[in-house]
């Protein structure tokens, strides 16, 4: 073996012990972001369920926490099922009403807060390193049905 061969490989061994525990931090790292985050998710949905409204403050601190954890992209929707009546026939219809971010927001920045009924449906959705993660919940406590 010639000096040549000796310093090559002694050069590739130096890089994989300093090169594989820092992509093993890494991934470590990736992997505690995304649950932290996920469980800043979980508990702002669990407090807006039992709460039945959605504040400012509520939503300031989740967005707080997940940016905290490394969230680039969050998304939220509130999905309302109502069985109304056909005018013609007098059954009755299912129709779903859905709320985006911006809604949620506009009604939060002039209501003050978004007011959610019981039985409402809640998904989040949070992209921690450009991979989704949905959380769900169902409103237990709310306005009444009109």
């Amino acid at each position: 073996m010639n000096a040549l061969e000796k310093v090559v490989d002694f050069v590739a061994a130096c890089a994989l012990l300093f090169l594989i525990p820092l992509l093993y931090y890494a991934g470590r790292n990736r992997v505690s972001q995304a649950v932290l985050a996920g469980q800043a998710g979980e508990t702002f949905l669990k407090r807006v369920s039992t709460a039945g409204e959605i504040t400012l403050p509520v939503w300031e601190e989740l967005e707080r926490a997940l940016f905290q954890f490394g969230c680039t992209e969050y998304k939220l929707c509130r999905i309302r099922t109502l069985y109304e009546p056909e005018n013609m026939t007098g059954g009755i219809i299912e129709r779903e009403y859905t709320a985006d971010m911006e809604m949620l927001r506009e009604n939060i920045m002039t209501k003050g807060a978004s007011k959610l009924q019981n039985g409402d449906e809640l998904w989040l959705t949070i992209y921690v390193n450009d991979i989704p993660a949905v959380y769900f919940t169902a409103v237990r406590t709310g306005e009444a049905y009109p």
